[in-house]
């Protein structure tokens, strides 16, 4: 709070020691040249391998350029009354920047630019020796003023982040690993015998899924980074993979049928990287310890706080093609109130568990289900398109309806829900598809009930 009132009382004196007409010359400059500017801007990116990756198919050239000129207005415009809210834009600005993973420095970088950049048109202004002086100060101060609420917000987002993420991983550690250890062995042995039965039966191989997309292979990839803190013991895992998807299983559905003696040489190379990955996974079961995991007391589910580190790490795996995408299905139970208010806040409660027992059961084990807030739920389902949410979303929506419950009248009654799907489309900020998710379930709200809408 300290550091704010500090930043204030400086932006406030910037203002009052600058003249007005040298103020209004800095912005005549922003608007004269905004389309050179925009373009000096978007390129300072392009040519930045930091900041590159953020330019997106949602995110591209015409979306940047607008927000860099609203920013830049915006820190060139604002006056004594106004300081206070250009300071909480900044402060959004900062915590979005962090969410999304952009680099501090990139950042800081691209506004050193910008600013010399003004120095230089200043300096063709031919304006008195004092006056630009004042000028230069002027322009420099906002700049470095802002930069600086921007990187203090930032920081303290990322801090908060890791934090999250680190109580994430601890979540994960909480659950019976020896369990999920002989799930996920369970999992790798039942696709490499359905693999083997195939090749033997003369069954076509091309049929059966690659180990990367297999219900084990999703496992690896959405949850075991996490899992165990991405530790470099995983990429063992992931290359022996690779080998078995790139070269192992191609090289068998080459085989002739009746060459036994090649495929038997081919099953026990598979065999030998099936045998890496149990060891290396063991190992790195063994090497965590276990906690007490962190979930909602009433439904067991994930609570809303490990959100942030799930959708991060979908969005960077989009990012570098190890993922195909996912969809956010943003559920609320219907009139929940009158339930409470009608049968007793007990069955409410029970109501919120079956609702939740539904969703665990309905989605598969690489999909996040969490409880989002009170009647409301929320499930990343991964490697999905928008349809395929919309088939998850309308499936569960019909398994609820077939929950049954005793009411306070002794007449029994079923749950709806109302469900909002968002596809990820490449937005930098997992914030803004929260948003398309939460106006899909308004829309299907609004629209009577009991129904799904995208968004």
């Amino acid at each position: 709070m300290r550091v704010q009132s500090r930043i204030e009382s400086e932006l406030k004196t910037l203002l009052s020691t600058t003249p007005v007409t040298l103020r209004n010359q800095a912005r005549a400059i922003a608007n004269q040249h905004m389309e050179t500017l925009q373009d000096f801007y978007f390129h300072l990116i392009l040519v930045d391998e930091d900041l590159r990756q953020f330019v997106t198919e949602s995110h591209g050239e015409t979306v940047i350029k607008q927000n860099f000129s609203q920013w830049l207005l915006a820190v060139l415009q604002h006056e004594q009354e106004t300081v206070g809210s250009f300071i909480k834009d900044q402060q959004a600005t900062g915590e979005m920047f962090a969410r999304i993973g952009l680099p501090a420095h990139s950042l800081s970088r691209s506004l050193r630019r910008l600013k010399l950049w003004f120095f230089d048109r200043l300096v063709e202004c031919r304006m008195g020796e004092e006056s630009l002086h004042q000028a230069v100060r002027y322009v420099s101060g906002l700049f470095d003023l802002a930069l600086e609420v921007r990187e203090i917000s930032y920081h303290q987002g990322v801090v908060a982040n890791s934090k999250i993420h680190e109580s994430y991983r601890h979540h994960l550690l909480g659950q019976n690993l020896a369990m999920e250890r002989e799930r996920q062995r369970a999992a790798l042995m039942e696709w490499s015998h359905n693999l083997l039965s195939a090749r033997y039966r003369g069954r076509p191989i091309s049929l059966l899924p690659r180990l990367a997309k297999s219900e084990f292979g999703l496992w690896v990839q959405h949850k075991a980074n996490i899992l165990f803190d991405q530790d470099p013991k995983i990429d063992l895992v992931k290359f022996a993979m690779r080998k078995i998807d790139d070269e192992i299983v191609p090289s068998m559905e080459r085989l002739d049928p009746q060459d036994n003696q090649t495929a038997a040489r081919h099953a026990a190379m598979l065999e030998d990287e099936i045998s890496v990955i149990k060891h290396t996974l063991g190992a790195l079961f063994e090497m965590h310890l276990q906690m007490e995991a962190g979930r909602d007391p009433l439904t067991h589910l994930h609570t809303r706080r490990f959100l942030p580190s799930v959708l991060a790490r979908e969005i960077q795996l989009h990012r570098s093609s190890a993922g195909e995408g996912f969809c956010v299905l943003l559920l609320d139970i219907d009139h929940f109130k009158q339930i409470n208010d009608t049968h007793g806040h007990q069955l409410g409660d029970e109501a919120l568990r079956q609702v939740a027992s539904t969703l665990v059961a309905a989605v598969r084990q690489t999909d996040f289900v969490f409880r989002y807030g009170g009647e409301e739920f929320l499930i990343v389902v991964v490697e999905s398109a928008e349809q395929g949410g919309l088939r998850v979303a309308e499936m569960i929506r019909r398994k609820i309806m077939e929950i049954v419950l005793a009411g306070a009248d002794g007449r029994a009654f079923s749950p709806t829900v109302s469900i909002g799907v968002a596809a990820y489309g490449g937005e930098v900020d997992y914030e803004q598809l929260l948003k398309r998710a939460d106006t899909a379930l308004y829309r299907a709200k609004e629209t009577g009930r009991n129904r799904v809408c995208s968004g």
